[in-house]
């Protein structure tokens, strides 16, 4: 019996430290990072953190379309995007993608509408959800789930001496770069490198404090493939009340 506790208490002392690895591995990678965390507000103000609404707009090609996102712990969210319909006033149709940690979804409808028809989203673009699903930012998301984490050279960029920090999240194809300010410990941008998607890079601009947490307000998309977006949030909702279905593939 002493033996088989023994064994037990092996394998949550294993489950607990898989959640650090990345750290333990560069102790730099954890300097860096904890002092990044401790910039956006520290761990006590994002554990306090349920659930986070950002609304705000989308601009691209001259155009500009409004944007919900929420956002739940531990791993889900949903984002929707309304397009007016052309030549019907009052009319819109919503672009809805969903993850609720397990399984990711997209559909359309006609604002308004009870019901719409809900797809399966492809694995690229599922995993693209998840890294930026919850309520923690995503290097740190990263780094607390146990991503390989590796520190590159620093760089200057635009004036700027910024850390770099390489993360391949497990069961992906995705590849991320982070640069981090070296005084301030923010995102300045990070790349997104995907062997079909190509490179997306995202500009995190306008910090702004709200409930103790540092959350960026705009945010400059860019893939080669698809062009420039810029997102802008108006406003943020803390503690959301949101269902578990909300999120749900449950087709």
């Amino acid at each position: 019996m002493i033996i088989i506790r023994q064994l037990i208490g092996l394998s949550l002392l294993l489950s607990a430290l898989h959640s650090v690895s990345a750290a333990v591995n560069d102790p730099r990678v954890n300097e860096i990072l904890s002092k990044h965390l401790e910039a956006m507000g520290g761990l006590t103000n994002w554990n306090q953190v349920e659930s986070i609404q950002l609304n705000g707009t989308v601009e691209r090609d001259g155009k500009t379309v409004n944007v919900v996102i929420i956002k739940k712990r531990p791993n889900q969210i949903r984002a929707t995007v309304t397009v007016p319909v052309p030549g019907k006033e009052g009319e819109a149709i919503q672009l809805i993608r969903a993850h609720d940690g397990k399984s990711a979804w997209t559909a359309n409808r006609l604002a308004g509408a009870p019901e719409m028809q809900k797809e399966e989203l492809p694995p690229e673009a599922a995993d693209q959800l998840l890294a930026d699903a919850g309520v923690m930012p995503r290097l740190i998301k990263f780094w607390r789930e146990g991503a390989k984490l590796e520190l590159l050279n620093s760089k200057t960029i635009d004036g700027t001496r910024c850390y770099v920090v390489e993360a391949s999240p497990e069961g992906t194809l995705n590849k991320y770069t982070f640069y981090i300010s070296d005084e301030t410990y923010l995102v300045t941008h990070y790349e997104n490198d995907h062997p079909t998607n190509g490179r997306t890079i995202t500009q995190l601009n306008d910090y702004n404090s709200d409930h103790g947490i540092l959350i960026p307000m705009v945010n400059v998309i860019e893939n080669e493939q698809t062009g420039r977006s810029v997102m802008t949030t108006s406003s943020i909702k803390f503690g959301v009340g949101i269902y578990e279905d909300y999120f749900a593939d449950k087709r």
